[in-house]
This record gives C-alpha cells, sequence and structure tokens, in this order.
C-alpha cells in the first residue's frame, strides 16, 4: 500500500484490517501527532490486530471499531484517509460498504485501495462456479467498469488507476487453492485457463469532495 502517501497527522482508517502490516505502515507513517482506525467485522481479526499494535509499541496511535449486524454503522467525517487492501471484493454488498466509506471520510478526504476485479467475457457458468467455491480469495469479485461505477456513483471524484496486475496461470493456481489445497477443491487445468487474463489486481485512489 505504499500509494497511500500518508502524511504526518493524518488520520487512516483501514477497512477490513485484519491484515494489519498495513495498520503498522499507516501509524508510523502518520506518526505521533496522527491516528490509525481499525475496522473489521471479525472479533477475533480486531483483538489480533490490537495486540500487534500493542507489540509494535502502537496502541497509543491506535482505535479500533468492530462492524456487525448491531452496529453497521460507523461515525461520520472521522478520516482523512480510507485504505483497503483486498477485503471489499469479498463483501456481498459492494455500494453498502463504500457508502460507509464515503461517510468515513472528511470532506476533501481519500481512498487508498487495493482490490481483485475481473476484466473480459466471462462464460456465466464459469463465473457461478468460481463463485461457489472459491470465496477465500476471489469469489466476490466483479467487472472492474461496474465496481469503479460503484465507486463514482457512491460519489467519489476523480478516480485514478494507479497500478494493474493480471494474474497469471501460477497465481491462479494458487489463489484458486486459497486458504489451502486441504481446504479447496481441486481445479481442472481447464477451468483456470478460462479465467486466464482475466483476474485483475488493482491499485487506485479517489477522492470525496470538499463541501
Amino acid at each position: 500500500m505504499g500509494f497511500t502517501n500518508v502524511q504526518p497527522g493524518e488520520v487512516v482508517a483501514d477497512f477490513g484490517c485484519g491484515g494489519v502490516i498495513d495498520l503498522v505502515l499507516a501509524a508510523h507513517q502518520a506518526g505521533p501527532t496522527g491516528k490509525v482506525i481499525g475496522i473489521d467485522f471479525a472479533p477475533h481479526m480486531i483483538e489480533r490486530a490490537k495486540q500487534v499494535m500493542s507489540e509494535a509499541g502502537l496502541s497509543d496511535r491506535a482505535e479500533f471499531i468492530l462492524l456487525d449486524i448491531e452496529n453497521p454503522e460507523v461515525p461520520d467525517n472521522i478520516a482523512d484517509v480510507v485504505i483497503s487492501n483486498c477485503v471489499i471484493n469479498l463483501c456481498s454488498c459492494k455500494p453498502c460498504v463504500y457508502k460507509q466509506v464515503f461517510d468515513i471520510l472528511k470532506p476533501g478526504g481519500r481512498l487508498a485501495i487495493s482490490d481483485i476485479v475481473t476484466i473480459g467475457d466471462i462464460d456465466p457458468k464459469v463465473r457461478e462456479y468460481f463463485q461457489s467455491i472459491w470465496a477465500g480469495c476471489t469469489g466476490g469479485a466483479i467487472p472492474e467498469d461496474e465496481y469503479f461505477k460503484i465507486v463514482q456513483e457512491v460519489g467519489f471524484s476523480q478516480l485514478k488507476v494507479v497500478a494493474r496486475h493480471i494474474f497469471g496461470p501460477k497465481e491462479l493456481d494458487e489463489m484458486a487453492s486459497c486458504p489451502g489445497k486441504k481446504f479447496s477443491p481441486t481445479f481442472s487445468e481447464e477451468k483456470i485457463a478460462q479465467m486466464e487474463g482475466k483476474i485483475v489486481s488493482t491499485k487506485f485512489t479517489a477522492v470525496k469532495a470538499k463541501e
């Protein structure tokens, strides 16, 4: 997430902070006058993030928000930057997520998102098959243009793609067995080949207009 361009003193919210690495990096970038906010749907991920931040000596720069059925909302206008790393593609209601993200940001705030999308034509039966058993990594991936339309319709502007990477056969095979071969079915070379060149990691930024 090196493209976030976090400045000292800024407040950074990490949507889906379970990985923690991005939260730690953001805390260092924001410095002692800044703050990071870890947001996740899973209580055990929040606890893990708290532990890691404590071990890194960064607890005084961090706070955490658990999103669940009883607490789906987040405070408005609390962050200068929202980051998220390959999490939103797993959410079933992406417009709902981006509405939350939009509300989190202060006017003039910005996004720095890394996520997984699809490009090109995909046979509907192949898409349905992968969605049904590939939930760990790309089951929720949607077409890139549809994804960006959601971001813009929520109210973000100045959307800029800063990097794109099309997954090759080896990467697709590894992702197909996520979170591990003993947990996942074996994919035929034919099915992998049908998705080759169509799964993309995209990194983009966007801005919430100043009021």
